[in-house]
C-alpha cells in the first residue's frame, strides 16, 4: 500500500469461498464474503500531519461481495467521493485482480 491511505476496515483475506453443506447458496466461511469487506481512505497533509479529511473532500475505495455470502456473488469494488458519488468500480470474483487494480487505483491517485 502506498503512503497516504488509511485503512479504516479489512476483512479482505487471501480464501476462497467454501459451499455450505446445508445450503445451495451460501458460503459456510461468509465472514470473508460480506457487502463490507474493505475501506480505505485517501489521507491529506496540514502542516505537515496527516489527517483524515472532512466528508467534502474524501476519497474512499470500498469493497464487498455481492450478494452477500451468495456462492454466486462477486466482487465489488468502488472509488468513491464522500457523498458517495462513484467515481469508478469493478466487479469480479477473483481476489486478485481486485488486488490488483486497488493498488493501480491508490498509485494513480497517490499524489491527487
Amino acid at each position: 500500500m502506498p503512503a497516504g491511505y488509511a485503512v479504516t476496515y479489512n476483512k479482505f483475506f487471501d480464501v476462497e469461498p467454501v459451499l455450505s453443506e446445508g445450503d445451495d447458496y451460501f458460503i459456510e466461511n461468509w465472514g470473508f464474503f460480506t457487502e463490507d469487506l474493505l475501506q480505505i481512505v485517501k489521507l491529506r497533509i496540514k502542516n505537515g500531519k496527516w489527517y483524515i479529511p472532512e466528508r467534502e473532500e474524501t476519497l474512499l475505495f470500498d469493497l464487498g461481495w455481492y450478494p452477500d455470502s451468495d456462492i454466486n456473488g462477486h466482487y465489488h469494488l468502488q472509488l468513491v467521493d464522500g457523498n458517495w458519488n462513484e467515481i469508478k468500480s469493478i466487479s469480479s470474483k477473483d481476489r486478485f485482480i481486485i488486488k490488483e487494480t486497488l493498488e493501480r487505483w491508490m498509485e494513480e491517485h497517490q499524489r491527487t
